[in-house]
């Protein structure tokens, strides 16, 4: 018995599931990987085996890990004392910073996860244009709140028709009633977009939506798409909310927005916000954030938001995304890393794809075609992806597992030409010891 599996079995005893989230078990393995240390783009697990990790904390550490920039901002707050639920002077500055960067942001909050982000946002917008009804882009993720958590992974035997997507609940334990709030369109249909807007309207306050669906992949917008969202939401009166949590500084330092060339209204970053520390954002223009406390009647507040260790790392890693060179170094390692990707599938005969924006793509199994929105992704082949995963950490390639489903991968700012072409050598590898 290994280290690693030693560490389950006691786990299992005291954490439920023996884990701290849910989708940390590797269903590739069948059990979590416990990772002892992480450096640059690698990490080791417990029993010493070195990783080159294509998850990076699901995106969170774009910079890579240890990050001397980042520790330095940290230990300079750590010295301080850290005192928390108290501002102080790096809310400021990173709330300046990221009023530069990103093109929505007027006024920013902090909080301390995605999910609150996603939450606060949506109730941000319902007061502010004193509607209740939620505009969703089937297949979206908008974190773990009641009010989001459908259509976030239905199966494809309960998908319904295309032109009224079922609204399948993410989880048990969601009281009935909530998805009569939302309204669902699949992405990248406009004709369905127009037409639930026509029908539905005058009652949203919202359309929220991944403005690149990283959470199957990475499935990018038409232009046809993205501009009738920002023109429908603005004929309507509802807010345009772009879900950047995983987008954000993938691709540009403004995020999708600024990559796309569309201005929301309202934006929650995450992940990469907070140079691996726990950190995330809502924001936009000036007139709609003058709805929250203490200048409006919406609510918004926790005792962690704004942590100054977080805020401290955050200005460090956002400072480096603006760094001249950084974005240019960032495409030059996705197209080596995607190209070789694709190019090894062919070579095993492995049908396939390889689809990625910046520092994040999908691998698609058993698909060949473009995918283009949720019903194409659940087409791919979840079995082959179990068994792809399971090669590839056998071999030395750290990827992360959600059950077989399409889902995003990526790569750090810390990973050179050489430790690409490393990984690539470890990859093809494994992809010889899998079965056709």
């Amino acid at each position: 018995m290994t280290r690693v599996t030693e560490q389950f079995d006691f786990s299992r005893k005291f954490l439920a599931g023996g884990v701290s989230a849910s989708t940390r078990v590797n269903r590739a393995l069948g059990h979590p990987l416990y990772f002892d240390r992480a450096a640059g783009c690698r990490v080791w697990d417990l029993d010493g085996r070195e990783y080159l990790d294509l998850c990076c904390s699901h995106g969170a550490t774009l910079l890579g890990h240890g990050d001397p920039r980042v520790r330095e901002a940290v230990e300079w707050v750590l010295d301080r004392g850290a005192a928390c639920s108290y501002e102080n002077e790096l809310h400021g500055q990173l709330a300046e910073l990221l009023c530069k960067t990103i093109p929505c942001c007027e006024r920013i909050r902090f909080t301390g996860s995605g999910t609150e982000a996603t939450m606060h946002c949506l109730r941000l917008a319902r007061a502010c244009t004193g509607r209740s009804k939620i505009l969703k882009i089937e297949g979206h993720f908008h974190g773990y709140h009641d009010q989001v958590m459908f259509s976030i992974g239905t199966p494809a035997d309960q998908l319904a028709e295309e032109s009224a997507p079922a609204r399948y609940p993410g989880s048990a334990g969601i009281a009935p009633g909530l998805e009569q709030h939302l309204v669902l369109v699949p992405y990248n249909r406009t004709d369905l977009l127009e037409r639930a807007f026509k029908q539905h309207g005058k009652e949203l306050a919202a359309l929220i939506c991944e403005p690149v669906y990283y959470n199957a992949g990475c499935v990018v917008p038409t232009s046809e798409f993205l501009a009738a969202m920002r023109r429908l939401t603005r004929e309507y009166g509802a807010l345009l909310i772009f879900d950047e949590v995983l987008s954000a500084f993938r691709m540009a330092p403004g995020g999708a927005q600024e990559y796309l060339q569309i201005t929301p209204d309202l934006c929650t970053l995450g992940k990469a916000v907070g140079g691996g520390f726990p950190l995330s954002v809502f924001g936009g223009r000036h007139d709609v954030m003058q709805h929250l406390m203490p200048e409006g009647t919406c609510q918004h507040s926790g005792t962690y938001n704004g942590h100054p260790v977080s805020v401290a790392a955050g200005l460090a890693a956002v400072t480096a995304y603006r760094q001249p060179g950084f974005y240019e170094r960032i495409n030059a390692v996705a197209e080596r890393l995607y190209s070789g990707l694709n190019q090894l599938l062919a070579r095993h005969g492995i049908p396939g794809r390889v689809q990625g924006l910046g520092a994040r793509f999908g691998i698609y199994f058993g698909v060949t075609r473009e995918v283009h929105n949720y019903r194409d992704a659940v087409r791919h082949d979840r079995q082959k992806m179990l068994q792809f995963v399971a090669a590839a950490i056998a071999h030395g390639v750290y990827f992360h597992d959600y059950g077989g489903a399409a889902c995003h991968h990526g790569f750090c700012a810390a990973m050179t030409d050489a430790d690409v072409d490393e990984t690539l050598t470890r990859l093809d590898d494994a992809m010889r010891v899998m079965n056709p």
